[in-house]
């Protein structure tokens, strides 16, 4: 998930540009004036540099799991989460556990897990399919979707909003504004409290949003919360794993499953509703 929508469940649709064009290309000199401007203002780099380290390590995979690696890199992730607490319209999340699965350049399936049944969606390209589909179906109508225009959306925007090539990976980490914010626990796990530096989310309109990371020796997540105007998220990372790619069974649904099937674009919403709604 990208910065510009790294909130869980935001409403703002997160993209992603197989090939570079106009728009991307846009976004990524936004970027990098972003980073001329946070070079400016920190008179003594230096300082920082210890903290940049750890989190660029921990980016460093999630970046090429969204963004596409270069070679021996990785392409696809899965996370296994629950979620420990929550507020605002997200409340009803508390004590579920869900699946998050990434592969560049344009899939994400969730699964979401509460009261022993399973609720997936899972975007394929321009593609969404959602089961089981009775409760899909209501979830998908209370997100205000009309489950007669079912079919791929082409202007359904990619799922990462700009295209970055792994040389421009290493300078991700510093379009954030990163602090440190001690350790904790045994062992230790050094906390991170990072988010868009502001002057970079206001030029290319990005939800406002902070994220705290709770990060062990081998630089993963252990836990992250979640911080937007609107609602609150504390997840702990039970499993977490990076590969090549994934299966390709990962991304249809099983035989037999009757999906619904919605435009691309209403992931993000569909998710909301997955981890907001309380089912019977």
């Amino acid at each position: 998930m990208s910065p510009s929508d790294a909130r869980i469940g935001g409403k703002k649709n997160a993209c992603m540009f197989p090939v570079p064009h106009t728009r991307s290309r846009s976004a990524a000199c936004k970027i990098l004036a972003g980073i001329l401007v946070f070079l400016a203002a920190i008179p003594d780099l230096a300082a920082q540099s210890q903290t940049y380290d750890i989190f660029a390590k921990a980016l460093a995979p999630f970046a090429s799991a969204i963004f596409g690696g270069g070679s021996g890199q990785p392409g696809a992730m899965v996370a296994e989460c629950l979620v420990t607490d929550a507020t605002g319209p997200l409340a009803a999340a508390n004590g579920t556990r869900f699946r998050l699965a990434v592969q560049a350049p344009d899939r994400l399936r969730v699964d979401v897990v509460r009261n022993g049944g399973k609720l997936t969606a899972c975007r394929d390209g321009k593609e969404l399919w959602a089961v089981p589909g009775a409760p899909m179906r209501a979830l998908a109508q209370a997100a205000g979707f009309d489950l007669d225009k079912s079919a791929p959306d082409a202007s359904s925007p990619p799922l990462i909003p700009i295209a970055l090539d792994p040389q421009m990976l290493a300078f991700l980490p510093i379009v954030f504004d990163v602090k440190d914010k001690g350790s904790e626990g045994t062992p230790p796990l050094k906390i991170l409290e990072f988010g868009l530096l502001r002057e970079l989310r206001e030029a290319i309109k990005a939800p406002e949003f902070s994220m705290r990371a709770w990060i062990g020796e081998d630089y993963k997540p252990a836990r992250l919360a979640v911080i937007t105007p609107d609602y609150s998220l504390d997840i702990a990372v039970e499993k977490l794993g990076f590969a090549a790619q994934l299966d390709p069974s990962a991304w249809q649904p099983a035989e037999g499953d009757q999906a619904v099937r919605l435009p691309a674009s209403a992931l993000n919403q569909l998710f909301e509703k997955m981890l907001g709604t309380k089912l019977p």
